[in-house]
């Protein structure tokens, strides 16, 4: 077939109009000696672009992916589908800010990202056995309870604040959970009598802790291993610790801020468990005392009491006052509400009455227009001025014909008034759900406190103890004055 110089051009045209159409960018990767399959050099800046990549699989089946040398805002939409039999995923310094987990996904690791949000398709349990993200943005971890399958979670350096157990209850194969280098200051658990007998290893080290009731971990009765150093400690509160963690044989308790007669006691109780092991290595210098290793300090017991019984105060106080500015706010929400409640039911009163009214003028217009004329007989002209009903009352057409008017429009002003008013009782209803969980947070602000209480009285009696052996010392000369 030949073309001529016209045709050519024709298809150089179409040829730059299709490629000027197609800004998808295709990459392929390489099979390296460990099995995965490379991407390398893939940039994403914004979900825009992240559309409009195409992530291309070699021949073969590959079930191993990671990524080098490359940023990405998000993981492009296509890799999951590119890669249907994906069972392990490793982004490393990806810039990534959130992360999609496809529910086939065995394996992810997305440590030193951006990472503050965390996603799996809806309706689903996650395959998903080994989570690492660690070195992260993350805040809030609710919604890490749908991965029931794991059984290795890292999550250290993020920027978690408080903690409550119960987010892990429903990983019965969890083994290891690594919680250190964030910013916990309290931790809880609302775990009901559930036992989770796969953890063996948790890490809480390097956080902001300074005081700890073991209590919390009675629903990790497997535990072997539990590293508390680098806190800032002073007491842990020990009752029943043989019997509810029979199996711990690590106790990781360096760097803290121990007092020595605690720290002695805990000792004890650790040791009556089994535990051998209280430190990862042995101080050089302490300033006053080591006990199995670990420093302590007992020449300032009282200022150490008081400065943990003033930080439990100055807690409770605040969980006091924002207890009752909640609770001020539900009572005023409550007045707002019941305002809104009887307004809209006067309004419907009102709009039934003004419904009957019209209705009746308008029955008794159409009978005046319709009757005759008493002494003719004849249908009387509508302009005259005045018309006799059926039953003998003298009945003005064009007066009725305003009437009606004006109650047409003051029916449609109150109309307008009640959506208004079923607007704002709606807004009021969404203020109401908001309110009731707030309310839910106030129970726990509540049980928070009387732990807050009960943890300020024992620390009184601890003072007050302490002061009557200073004083049994000093009476006994001791203890020079």
């Amino acid at each position: 077939m030949h073309f001529g110089l016209a045709d050519a051009s024709v298809w150089l045209v179409l040829i730059a109009v299709r490629l000027q159409l197609c800004t998808c960018s295709k990459y392929t990767c390489t099979i390296g000696s460990d099995g995965f399959c490379i991407f390398q050099g893939v940039h994403i800046e914004s979900p825009e672009q992240a559309a409009n990549v195409q992530l291309e699989p070699p021949a073969i089946d590959v079930t191993r992916v990671k990524f080098r040398d490359s940023s990405m805002f998000m993981l492009p939409p296509g890799l999951y589908s590119a890669f249907r039999q994906l069972q392990e995923l490793r982004v490393w310094w990806m810039h990534l800010h959130s992360i999609h987990i496809d529910p086939r996904l065995l394996s992810l690791d997305a440590e030193k990202n951006r990472i503050s949000s965390i996603t799996t398709d809806p309706g689903t349990v996650p395959l998903l056995r080994k989570l690492e993200l660690n070195q992260n943005r993350l805040r809030n971890i609710d919604n890490i309870s749908v991965f029931e399958n794991l059984e290795i979670l890292e999550l250290a350096h993020n920027d978690l604040r408080t903690l409550d157990l119960c987010v892990f209850q429903r990983m019965p194969k969890l083994r290891l959970l690594d919680l250190s280098s964030n910013n916990i200051a309290l931790v809880r658990s609302s775990i009901g009598s559930e036992k989770l007998t796969s953890l063996t290893v948790l890490y809480l080290n390097d956080n902001r802790l300074t005081y700890l009731d073991l209590g919390v971990l009675r629903s990790f009765p497997a535990l072997e291993k539990v590293h508390l150093a680098n806190n800032a400690l002073v007491y842990v509160d020990h009752d029943s610790l043989p019997t509810m963690l029979p199996r711990l044989r690590v106790f990781h308790l360096q760097s803290n801020d121990w007092h020595c007669e605690a720290l002695t006691e805990l000792v004890g109780q650790l040791r009556k468990t089994g535990v051998q092991d209280f430190k990862t290595f042995s101080a050089f210098t302490c300033k006053e005392r080591m006990v199995e290793g670990v420093c302590c300090t007992e020449n300032k017991p009282f200022s150490l009491v008081r400065k943990s019984n003033q930080y439990l105060a100055n807690y409770a106080t605040e969980l006091n006052g924002h207890t009752r500015h909640l609770m001020r706010e539900l009572q005023h929400t409550r007045h707002e509400v019941a305002r809104l409640i009887a307004n809209d039911n006067y309004t419907q009163v009102s709009l039934q009455t003004i419904g009957d009214e019209v209705e009746e003028l308008r029955n008794q217009l159409t009978d005046a227009l319709a009757a005759p004329d008493p002494v003719t007989g004849r249908p009387v002209p509508p302009t005259t001025p005045s018309r006799t009903a059926p039953s003998g009352g003298s009945i003005n057409p064009e007066r009725l014909v305003a009437e009606v008017a004006k109650l047409r429009r003051d029916f449609q002003k109150m109309a307008g008034e009640n959506q208004t008013l079923r607007q704002q009782l709606r807004q009021y209803d969404k203020l109401r759900q908001e309110l009731e969980a707030l309310r839910t947070d106030t129970t726990e602000t509540k049980l928070s406190f009387q732990l807050v209480k009960e943890e300020n009285a024992l620390l009184r009696q601890d003072l007050r103890q302490l002061e009557q052996k200073l004083q049994q010392l000093f009476s006994r000369g001791a203890v020079p004055v």
